[in-house]
């Protein structure tokens, strides 16, 4: 997620009808995604060149009609499709825009299970971010730099290398397999599988993902990357990709993770995927890390514990607990801030209410609105990362720390693997807690504009007089205004107003 540049880092209904193309069904991105398939795998082959720059993919997708299909859309931002096959027979195909419309030589009926093999070769290129419209500098999915290339395609951006039904609540499995010229490496999300010769001078690095993902979280990356190894105390594999470029110094940043995961895993639960990985992109470019699934994504630079701590926590919370629709981000992206601001407190609670209290004065100074937000150029605001932090401590006020790791533990159990609403959030605090003021507590913090009091405020502010402090290390707060996934490592409050 993109870092301030003052700052050092960063099923649906059934129908029995033949229809058209069916439509997204996030409000916010209407013009992706596909609301009549659930696809249930892909199958990636990439063989990448770096100079020149060209791609050439094999995507099978295992797919279930949830609807009549006369032909079906996937979504394709450039490249040449050079053929299509639907369970081994030739279909026909068209493009229109960034849509690849395939028909099938029969209409596919509801329920029906199916194979879709395409085949296309282009030069990958990175699309406009909709959540910044006509902004050049906020683009998504596949980047080329000097060294190398890499993906980040947080929200809808995976249709830049690969055929995808991109909407948030399409979760699949995954295998990656990436070809490269030697010394290069590929990397990709998951556990690798093997590595094997294609030629003299190529390789094949498979990957596999065996936990449901959805689309924007894929990534692939290739470069000069060495890889250093380690195993959690629960046995979770650890890897860290870095490159020459990689400071020495930030080397222990990110092997911190595995104490960070020690005390998460206490915390909320089980690690909910076979592996972890951090992988650091040595593009000058590149100014925001992202939680890309069981690898997550930095830039040069962005070892700091709180960016650290962010990226994983949303492997619970934003990743195996993903959102249906986007304007419930707060469910990925509260969490994770609330986790990176709890972690250097957790043996003081003191300074952590401190920390949260002095999020809530900047909320109400800057009349932070609610939550869940309206449109979707404000998913990356403040009231996604700040207010939905403060509704989680709002709701640890009311019911106390016991009962809200309660909540918190049954929520990623419960949905692992899944996706969720805010109104899902809410029935499970309701029924964990059996307390009546729970519901009404927290529609007001996660749907209603005004700032609402703070419960226990009045108590955290006379143990501790830091409360008018500056606003804590957080991802997420901006300096200088709604400047989207910022990672701001130390932001006064003054420089926010």
């Amino acid at each position: 997620m993109p870092i301030s540049k003052t700052a050092a880092a960063l099923a649906t209904a059934l129908s029995l009808a033949t229809i058209a193309p069916a439509s997204a069904i996030d409000d916010f991105f209407p013009e992706f995604g596909n609301e009549g398939i659930d696809v249930l795998h892909y199958d990636l082959a990439l063989d990448v060149k770096v100079s020149p720059h060209v791609l050439t993919g094999r995507a099978t997708l295992d797919i279930v009609a949830l609807q009549q299909l006369s032909s079906f859309t996937l979504d394709l931002a450039g490249f040449d499709v050079l053929r299509v096959r639907i369970n081994g027979t030739p279909a026909a195909f068209s493009r229109v825009g960034d849509k690849l419309e395939i028909t099938p030589a029969s209409p596919i009926q509801p329920q029906r299970r199916f194979k879709v093999v395409i085949v296309y070769r282009g030069e990958p290129t990175p699309i406009q971010d909709p959540t910044a419209p006509g902004d050049p500098d906020y683009l998504l999915g596949w980047f080329k730099y000097q060294t190398g290339t890499y993906a980040l395609s947080e929200p809808v951006g995976a249709s830049t290398f690969y055929p995808a039904n991109d909407e948030p609540d399409d979760k699949a499995t995954f295998r990656i397999a990436v070809t490269a010229e030697r010394p290069l490496i590929g990397v990709a999300n998951g556990a690798p599988q093997s590595i094997r010769a294609v030629s003299n001078n190529r390789r094949e690095f498979v990957w596999e993902m065996d936990e449901p993902m959805t689309t924007w979280l894929a990534t692939v990356h290739v470069n000069r990357y060495a890889v250093r190894q380690d195993v959690s105390a629960t046995g979770i594999p650890l890897r860290l990709y870095t490159t020459n470029a990689t400071p020495r110094a930030d080397i222990a940043g990110y092997e911190a993770v595995k104490g960070m995961l020690e005390w998460m895993t206490a915390y909320v639960g089980p690690y909910p995927f076979d592996s972890y990985g951090q992988i650091v992109v040595d593009d000058p470019a590149l100014y925001y890390a992202l939680e890309t699934q069981a690898m997550s994504t930095f830039p040069v630079g962005a070892a700091y514990q709180s960016i650290v701590t962010h990226e994983l926590a949303h492997q619970w919370f934003g990743n195996s607990v993903s959102v249906k629709e986007w304007r419930d981000l707060w469910l990925a992206e509260g969490f994770a801030t609330y986790f990176e601001v709890l972690f250097p407190h957790r043996y003081n609670t003191r300074a952590f209410e401190a920390e949260m209290q002095g999020l809530y004065n900047f909320a109400v100074r800057t009349n932070l609105g609610s939550a869940v937000v309206e449109r979707g150029d404000q998913i990356f605001s403040n009231r996604t990362y700040v207010r939905g932090a403060l509704t989680l401590f709002a709701l640890r006020q009311t019911v106390g720390e016991s009962v809200f790791k309660r909540i918190v533990r049954a929520w990623a159990s419960q949905n692992v693997n899944g996706s969720v609403t805010s109104a899902d959030f809410i029935d499970t605090a309701e029924a964990i807690s059996g307390n009546p003021d729970v519901r009404p507590l927290l529609d007001a913090w996660i749907f209603q504009q005004p700032v609402p009091p703070l419960p226990g405020a009045s108590a955290i502010a006379a143990a501790d007089t830091a409360t008018t402090a500056t606003v804590p290390d957080i991802v997420g707060l901006a300096c200088g205004g709604n400047n989207k996934r910022a990672h701001v490592v130390k932001c006064d409050v003054a420089a926010t107003e």
